[in-house]
């Protein structure tokens, strides 16, 4: 493995954009890419048994963000490749059964919120104790899943990440074959020009997009999320429905004010109201 570590990983990711288009064949592109990853990631373990990083952020870089991102696809792939290969007949069990795969993926948010909602917010305090490689001397006090890892080659948390990464895409493959079983028609974000572009985060607006449907404000709540979403993605010019149920289980998932940017809207304009009624009996 090249000691530029860097440029390994971008070379990766050329190399796995070639595979993931080579064929149509999902049972295909799954099982090259599988054995292509399982082929780098036992380089990488070879190579992180020599290598001393030269700072503690750079071996928080390496664990928070490089590698989970090699290992989060070799967990999608793999799902992938346990459920095309294992597709009920009927469009009625399929879309059961894709159901249930994403309802279980939102308790694995629950169950893990709290991970969740540091990662997502893209904080560090915690870093180096969950992205630095440490010798347990009593691993039983941690996670029990550690107990069978190698401390030179993983961290305690990295592998957390990946699984957050690749459910975020086995959360969108599941809902477009949940669309394609519903007859939905993808649309295709035009590249209009549009004057107004959208400022906040894509979890805000993913707010505003349930918050529609709830109030019953548009069609009478009668309206599919992700075509609502593509369709404010396109006017805004940010693109929100690839991952809008990863989204919105994260907000289900926060432990105070889970409408947080309804509420922030809400008294900001209360706010500007008030303001404005000052200045107004002051004149």
């Amino acid at each position: 493995m090249d000691l530029n570590y860097i440029n390994y990983f971008n070379e990766f990711e050329r190399e796995y954009e070639v595979l993931k288009n080579a064929s149509d064949d999902v049972l295909t592109v799954s099982l090259e890419i599988i054995h292509y990853i399982e082929k780098k990631l036992k380089e990488i373990y070879k190579w992180l048994k020599k290598y001393v990083f030269l700072s503690v952020q750079e071996e928080i870089y390496f664990f928070k963000e490089l590698k989970p991102r090699m290992v989060s696809k070799l967990l999608f792939y793999k799902e992938l490749l346990k459920l095309e290969a294992s597709s009920p007949p009927s469009k009625k069990k399929k879309r059961k059964h894709y159901e249930e795969l994403l309802t279980a993926i939102h308790q694995y948010v629950i169950t893990n919120k709290e991970f969740y909602e540091y990662y997502r917010s893209r904080t560090s305090f915690r870093d180096e104790d969950l992205f630095v490689r440490h010798c347990y001397k009593d691993i039983i006090k941690y996670d029990c899943c550690l107990i069978n890892f190698d401390s030179k080659l993983s961290t305690s948390h990295d592998f957390n990440v990946a699984t957050i990464i690749a459910n975020d895409m086995f959360t969108s493959y599941l809902e477009n074959k949940l669309d394609e079983l519903n007859g939905k028609c993808k649309f295709n974000i035009t590249q209009i020009d549009y004057k107004f572009n959208w400022t906040g985060t894509k979890v805000d607006l993913t707010e505003m997009v349930y918050g529609f449907q709830a109030a019953g404000s548009i069609n009478n709540g009668n309206f599919d999320l992700k075509e609502f979403a593509i369709f404010l993605g396109t006017m805004f010019n940010v693109e929100i429905d690839s991952n809008l149920y990863g989204n919105y289980s994260d907000i289900k998932s926060r432990k105070v004010s889970k409408t947080r940017f309804i509420n922030t809207m809400s008294d900001k304009l209360i706010e500007k109201m008030d303001n404005e009624d000052s200045k107004k009996k002051l004149q």
